[in-house]
């Protein structure tokens, strides 16, 4: 694969009105080529249904807790409120805690159930990923073995990065041999259960207080793009427009509106021209042939289904617009 594929990620819709509207913002413009719903949040459903209806390409952003402590959600599943995972049926605002305590089967109880209200929307997910890195083993639990089970059931490729690329970012560069050694256990777990992975994906690891400014948000992205390798890479963001609410909450809700305002400047959509990546979304040609590639990956209906793209039409006019 010597083409440069780029996926353009907007997190977290479905988790407040102002995300809502940043993202169907975006995608009118074709700033991004795809978003991932919180089952659980309180405007998921919303966002769910504006994705059946207008066709937006949307993943499952599979979560094991609340995003904050004064607005819990209700588990999807059920059986998970009588689990471990929960409190009182809610998925507790300390995740980690509740997903060491909780056990495998109501992990997989809540997230097929997180999976099945977004489909039950009319929105079928074109893609599985991790709210807060839960299912990546960082909390002592191999949770990633329950994602894949489930990606593979229902054809979905999952959002874990193929190359070590991505962990030198995350820890400024000072990788371990045992998280190296884990890595690469966990993309053969995947290679050998059929479930495709992207080559890396890019974010801006920091909170708010160790970034200069809104341009140094924006170099960040730019010069990690840069140098991405041939693949496919996923570039995630967590866009919202300017809330006043939110951002008296935390003062991390900044860097969620630099972040709507960097995609929202055409800046990406240039920098995506001009280095020649390709803009796909999850469901497009790239991870079909990944699928093709599985000799065990099973056929369902729903991987069979039409898959969703993002029109180029809707990227070059972004790009001639801030040109």
């Amino acid at each position: 694969m010597n083409e440069r594929y780029l996926i353009i990620n907007a997190d977290d819709f479905g988790l407040c009105e102002s995300m809502n509207q940043a993202v169907q913002e975006l995608f009118r413009l074709g700033a991004i080529t795809s978003s991932s719903i919180l089952s659980p949040a309180p405007r998921a459903a919303k966002a769910s249904a504006l994705a059946a209806q207008q066709k937006l390409p949307a993943g499952v952003h599979w979560t094991l807790f609340s995003e904050w402590k004064e607005e819990l959600w209700p588990a999807a599943s059920l059986q998970g409120k009588h689990g471990f995972l929960t409190d009182n049926g809610f998925l507790p605002a300390d995740g980690g805690a509740a997903a060491k305590r909780a056990a495998s089967s109501d992990i997989t109880r809540e997230l097929e159930a997180q999976y099945l209200r977004m489909a039950a929307a009319g929105c079928i997910p074109d893609h599985a990923d991790s709210h807060g890195g839960t299912l990546y083993g960082i909390n002592g639990r191999l949770f990633f073995i329950n994602a894949f089970r489930l990606c593979r059931k229902y054809g979905l490729p999952f959002r874990f990065a193929r190359t070590t690329a991505f962990l030198e970012r995350q820890f400024a560069g000072r990788v371990s041999p045992a998280v190296t050694l884990a890595h690469s256990g966990i993309v053969f777990l995947a290679e050998r259960m059929g479930v495709a992975l992207p080559d890396d994906f890019i974010t801006n690891p920091y909170p708010v207080e160790k970034i200069r400014d809104y341009e140094a948000l924006c170099r960040y992205y730019e010069e990690q793009l840069r140098i991405a390798p041939a693949g496919i890479t996923e570039v995630f963001l967590h866009p919202s427009v300017p809330d006043g609410r939110l951002l008296a909450r935390t003062p991390q809700w900044r860097k969620r509106e630099w972040e709507y305002y960097f995609l929202k400047s055409g800046r990406l959509a240039r920098l995506v021209e001009k280095e020649g990546f390709i803009p796909v979304s999850w469901g497009s040609a790239p991870f079909e042939e990944l699928r093709r590639k599985a000799a065990d990956f099973p056929e369902t209906p729903h991987s069979r289904q039409q898959k969703q793209t993002i029109p180029m039409e809707n990227i070059n006019r972004r790009i001639k617009h801030y040109g």
